[in-house]
């Protein structure tokens, strides 16, 4: 259709993961972009959701020829200038970095959008094979990672707090917008679909020095399932361990799953109705008497407001009770199942100290 320039995928890939100052534009539907997309990348679709479906179901009856001719007659007028115009605008904000533009396969869909791209005037490399050759570098980079060291310490020793304080990190739970437990999601904040969150996984991984450090998580975050290859190479990793007391976790804990969120605004009747449905949904687990016990602690704590400090006792002991007879517990066994060479156990500042001085060398 043109001879325009095109980049490798790997190529798209590294610059996609390093250099965030790039205008990349993927041309596929919203759904396609919904499912599965790169972090860096801004979504104007050639074809809407609603045109897929149309000229789907055209192609599905009759014909190839049929289903084109629909496609142009969509994509016209008003609706392509509009487009394009927006197209422009995104290149135009980068003046200065090659723009890139792909769809499914780097096929018709981002052969068009390059061609009107540079019908106005404009510049823009199409990505050899599209999302589908951006996706598979991404799962090459998840296979072969660089070299890094899981922290790893029970529930509230600080763990996430810990790594955002190194310069070599991946913090997982940020990729996943969850925190890893019964209680991790955040309140109006929705997590990324499998395939994206596995893109930024990769893009993360793409950026990442030896010895870089993470979070010890179990296979699941939330909804999102860290990839099996990935998390063969955790379970072996080298591990630092943060050994602090339950009542000193349960206070982490405290600041940042009810003062912090009650800081924000959001009201003590709904924070203590979303502790009490998450405490139901592991009643099987924690046992009906338990259940019953820290729930009952529960109530009594959001009596007081989170601020008060005549209260801060009632708060920890319901939290200490369910990390000691709960999240201990499946620690403890989970730890058991990883066969791990434990570089450093410590207080969290000694684990810090340890991790600066792995990363100074």
């Amino acid at each position: 259709m043109n001879n325009h320039p095109t980049m490798p995928a790997a190529e798209a890939f590294r610059l996609l993961s390093t250099d965030n100052q790039i205008a990349v534009i993927d041309v596929r539907s919203e759904g396609e972009y919904e499912k599965a997309h790169f972090e860096n990348t801004v979504n104007i679709p050639i074809l809407s959701d609603a045109h897929r479906h149309d000229v789907g179901l055209t192609y599905k009856t009759e014909g190839s020829e049929a289903a084109k001719a629909l496609g142009h007659k969509l994509v016209s007028g008003a609706y392509k200038e509009r487009m394009i115009q927006q197209w422009c605008e995104s290149i135009n904000s980068h003046p200065r970095q090659p723009a890139l533009i792909f769809c499914w396969r780097g096929g018709l869909r981002s052969r068009l959008a390059q061609e009107w791209v540079y019908q106005n005037g404009l510049e823009v490399f199409r990505v050899d094979s599209g999302y589908k050759g951006l996706r598979h570098e991404a799962l090459k980079i998840i296979e072969n990672p660089a070299p890094f060291v899981v922290l790893s310490g029970m529930t509230g020793a600080g763990k996430t707090r810990l790594i955002h304080e190194l310069r070599r990190f991946v913090d997982l739970e940020a990729l996943a917008n969850h925190r890893g437990s019964a209680f991790g999601g955040y309140a109006g904040i929705s997590q990324p679909q499998q395939a994206t969150f596995e893109n930024n996984l990769a893009q993360s991984l793409y950026q990442a020095e030896d010895n870089f450090v993470l979070e010890d998580e179990s296979p699941n975050i939330g909804r999102c399932h860290v990839p099996d290859l990935f998390y063969a190479r955790m379970v072996s990793a080298p591990m630092v361990m943060i050994e602090t007391p339950a009542r000193v976790r349960a206070l982490e804990i405290f600041k940042e799953y009810v003062q912090a969120p009650f800081l924000s605004g959001m009201p003590l009747h709904e924070l203590e109705n979303s502790f009490a449905r998450n405490i139901e949904r592991i009643r099987n687990k924690l046992g009906g008497l338990e259940c019953d016990n820290i729930k009952t602690m529960l109530g009594l704590s959001f009596q007081f407001d989170a601020l008060d400090e005549n209260g801060t006792d009632a708060y920890l002991d319901w939290i200490e009770r369910l990390l000691t007879h709960y999240y201990d517990k499946l620690y403890i066994h989970s730890l058991s199942l990883k066969s791990r060479k434990t570089l450093f156990k410590g207080s969290w500042q000694d684990c810090l100290d340890f991790l600066v001085q792995l990363h100074d060398e």
